[in-house]
């Protein structure tokens, strides 16, 4: 009972020292600000459609004024009106939850798929690992952006199918990395001791070897959403993601590129969100990845 309380102390200490060490890392910590801000915006959003029962957002977001179309920033409309007279702030933070949350769920999706079947190939090795990692290796032949282009294009454009385009193709990346650091594991004293006491293979995997791989895991998981918000955007942009009107910054990017001589403010605001958010997610991944580096102490 003790020695279990001690391993408990022991793991959120060393929780609280990666902390620590995000912490003094200036960059990764405004990435971590900007993307608790798109949250926040992305949860508003909900909430008002929720309260006004979607009449604010069909009033002011996607209703159209062409009599004002392409005006630039001003003090009623801080980003100026798109090629239809729609407030560009508004789309751009009601584009938030597509982007931001699609892209968690997607990468939710693979890190539990990718998880199981990383921790099953590495645990059994042998067989089930070559059967296992030639096909995740068939997977990674293929570029992730055409995989997805390619599911999409097979079953329909639907949110759905994005999102299982897109959890498919990532599913491989965190295969291997949770098979990689399985194999580091596995080994150990205290696996050994549990197999003693007769725990299950599931048990096992589940309680004491999926646990010690979640530092890569969950620096992977945040490059892998921006991978995967860039991929949503990137599909969209080519008219098979998101469908208009609904706000999404790559579709945001396709509709106004016959008008990007006509106001710039159309092309370059969902642009630069695009941008900052990728920025933010990059380095909150790379901050993550020094703070839970035990080989890293500041």
């Amino acid at each position: 009972m003790k020695s279990r309380a001690n391993e408990k102390n022991k793991q959120r200490s060393l929780w609280v020292e990666a902390w620590r060490r995000l912490r003094k890392n200036k960059l990764a910590m405004a990435g971590l600000g900007f993307v608790l801000l798109l949250v926040v915006l992305a949860i508003f959003t909900i909430a008002v459609d929720l309260i006004t029962h979607n009449a604010f957002y069909t009033e002011h977001v996607v209703k159209q004024n062409l009599r004002l179309r392409l005006q630039g920033p001003s003090k009623e409309h801080i980003f100026g009106l798109d090629e239809f007279g729609r407030d560009i702030f508004l789309r751009v933070i009601w584009a938030i939850r597509y982007s931001l949350f699609m892209g968690t769920v997607a990468i939710g999706i693979s890190v539990v798929i990718g998880s199981l079947l990383g921790a099953i190939a590495g645990f059994y090795g042998k067989v089930v690992d070559n059967v296992i990692m030639r096909i995740m290796d068939i997977f990674l032949a293929i570029p992730s952006m055409l995989l997805a282009l390619a599911i999409v294009a097979a079953f329909g454009t639907s949110l759905t199918n994005l999102l299982l385009a897109i959890a498919i193709s990532y599913v491989p990346t965190f295969a291997r990395t949770v098979r990689a650091s399985v194999l580091t594991v596995k080994d150990q004293e205290y696996i050994e001791a549990a197999k003693a006491l007769g725990a299950s293979d599931a048990r096992i995997i589940g309680k004491y070897i999926i646990p010690n791989c979640l530092a890569p895991l969950i620096v992977q998981a945040s490059l892998g959403v921006a991978g995967a918000i860039l991929s949503i955007a990137g599909l969209s942009f080519l008219g098979l993601g998101i469908q208009p009107p609904t706000p999404e910054w790559g579709s945001m990017l396709s509709n106004a590129r016959s008008y990007i001589r006509d106001g710039w403010h159309i092309t370059v605001i969902p642009g630069l969100m695009i941008m900052l958010t990728i920025l933010s997610l990059n380095v909150l991944g790379d901050g993550l990845r020094d703070a839970l580096d035990p080989r890293l102490k500041n």
